[in-house]
């Protein structure tokens, strides 16, 4: 093939053919419709930004009333009891003036005081939910007593309770103080050849 047959195939390529006036008006509708979509996702964003904006402030505000609330019942409610001990207070400064004072008493008397406090004390605590945790003579609970020693003993039976050291308490159910014990423990068993090597 000749050069010159080569360059006017090269130039005799398809050429696209000019927009008519429809493929104009169709790409012009297609343009516009993909603008206004555009603009409606847009708005729909700034709508749910500013509902997420608002949910959030209001989250704070709920969030600021409960720490508030929390603090005025927390408030109340040391207040209410700070009330109810002040009379266990005022025997207690009332029994420190008469021992300072130098007014001897008699040992009783002293006791007698001491267990009209500790009561009224006991009292109030209790009307708060304080329990006592039952211990001497119990079987040893590990979720309500902790040991300090073991005894070796054939009178009880291998870990009860023999003594208290500590009071333990619990308050609405739960455990804010273990009690301290003693308990009891199977005498070691001799060997009577050792007994009798001795």
């Amino acid at each position: 093939m000749k050069t010159e047959d080569k360059d006017k195939l090269k130039t005799k390529e398809p050429q696209p053919s000019p927009p008519n006036d429809d493929t104009l008006e169709i790409a012009q509708d297609e343009l516009l419709e993909a603008v206004r979509q555009k603009q409606e996702s847009e708005r729909k964003a700034a709508e749910y930004l500013d509902r997420l904006k608002r949910v959030q402030a209001e989250m704070e505000n709920v969030q600021k009333i409960a720490r508030r609330q929390v603090q005025e019942v927390t408030s109340q409610a040391s207040e209410r009891l700070i009330a109810k001990l002040l009379p266990s207070l005022d025997a207690l400064q009332q029994a420190v003036n008469v021992v300072t004072s130098g007014n001897s008493l008699l040992p009783n008397e002293t006791a007698v005081g001491l267990r009209m406090l500790q009561k009224q004390l006991t009292e109030v605590l209790q009307s708060e939910g304080l329990e006592e945790i039952a211990a001497v003579g119990k079987a040893l609970d590990p979720d309500l007593h902790e040991v300090v020693s073991y005894v070796e003993t054939d009178e009880k039976s291998e870990n009860i309770v023999l003594e208290e050291i500590q009071r333990g308490y619990t308050m609405n159910g739960k455990v804010i103080r273990p009690s301290l014990v003693v308990v009891s423990k199977a005498p070691k068993k001799t060997d009577p050849t050792q007994a009798a090597s001795v």
